[in-house]
């Protein structure tokens, strides 16, 4: 097996960026687990929001990993640069060698509001604050740089691409980015209240901001019916495998490249704040493998590429920036069943 430093997920060559493409993403990061309003309470570790191990079970990013090598694809891991601030200091080096050792992409996350309570434990005056987007720009150039140099750091690589926390970036982060040498984002989304980017006009797919290529999270939109959101994300957390299938279509077949996002958590689900008795998500599961298995049958047709490849084609000028407008599922009967099957799913028993 190679070592992290030799190791990093080639660019597909049966694509080379002449059609649209797929990228699965995973957001990979621990939550604060309450211990901001509580100061008994201490972040999840990442032996659980990352690894989810659960007796002799791994149901984060190795059960992940797994089903994507089960088939043949590769996926882009956006791991949180400051979960070493939630008092977790030397356990995200081994999640990058991890996935960089099974072929896996990873590039860097932040959400701020880490870095503010590594501030607050030291008894230093912070801002509450998650969305780097709202933050000065001065501000949101210093935590990009430290976490660019941390992820450096641990991979022997400079990270490619940059997502926000929640999100939360806007226009001004793009800028900012820059300025540490990351030139592709995928922070934009049309279907989440965090992101600060313009929403004048939503869009599906990719587009240059500067000198910055913003490869937003897709989505769609369904009939605005109640209890219905009228916008829905592209993650198996929320919406059904044919969902996910009829997203994936009908964004490449507009001529965009759709882009799915799930968290290192995605895959089980837990009794409390702090993630006690986790155990696996049987529906968000047979989801994302449903999804892969349809991704590895009709790779010619919907190839999987990673944002290390992006960033590559980005460099050598060979990526083509695409935006459509967002698709729209309109099966309300499918909609509702995928609703009354979320609601089951979201007890903890069932």
């Amino acid at each position: 097996m190679q070592t992290k430093f030799e190791t990093a997920p080639p660019v597909n060559p049966s694509n080379d960026f002449v059609q649209p493409g797929v990228y699965l993403t995973f957001d990979v990061e621990c939550s604060m687990g309450g211990a901001w309003a509580d100061p008994n309470l201490k972040p999840v570790p990442p032996s659980r929001a990352i690894w989810g191990e659960y007796g002799d079970q791994k149901l984060g990013i190795p059960l992940i990993v797994k089903i994507l090598e089960d088939h043949g694809l590769a996926a882009t891991f956006f791991v949180d640069a400051f979960t070493e601030d939630q008092g977790f200091e030397g356990l995200t080096e081994p999640v990058c060698t991890y996935l960089l050792d099974h072929g896996q992409d990873v590039q860097l996350h932040v959400h701020p509001n880490k870095k503010h309570y590594a501030m607050k434990m030291r008894g230093e005056e912070h801002p509450f604050e998650d969305n780097i987007g709202a933050l000065a720009p001065d501000a949101q150039l210093v935590l990009l740089q430290e976490g660019a140099d941390r992820l450096q750091r641990w991979t022997g690589q400079s990270p490619a691409a940059f997502r926000a926390g929640n999100g939360g970036a806007s226009e001004e982060t793009l800028v900012q980015l820059e300025k540490v040498g990351i030139h592709v984002d995928s922070s934009y989304t049309f279907s989440g209240s965090a992101c600060l980017f313009d929403q004048s006009e939503a869009y599906n797919g990719s587009k240059f901001y500067g000198n910055v290529l913003e490869l937003g999270l897709s989505g769609f939109l369904q009939p605005n019916l109640p209890p219905l959101l009228p916008q829905k994300a592209l993650d198996p957390v929320g919406i059904s495998f044919a969902e996910c299938r009829d997203t994936i279509q009908s964004v490449c077949d507009a001529g965009a490249d759709a882009v799915l996002i799930l968290h290192s958590f995605s895959l089980f689900k837990w009794k409390n704040v702090q993630y006690d008795g986790g155990r696996l998500n049987r529906i968000v599961t047979s989801r994302f493998r449903r999804t892969c298995r349809w991704l590895a049958e009709h790779a010619s047709e919907y190839p999987c590429q990673t944002f290390l490849d992006v960033s590559r084609a980005v460099d050598a000028g060979t990526y083509q920036a695409r935006a459509v407008p967002p698709c729209r599922l309109n099966r309300p009967l499918r909609s509702y069943a995928r609703k009354a099957a979320q609601v089951w799913n979201n007890l903890y028993w069932t």
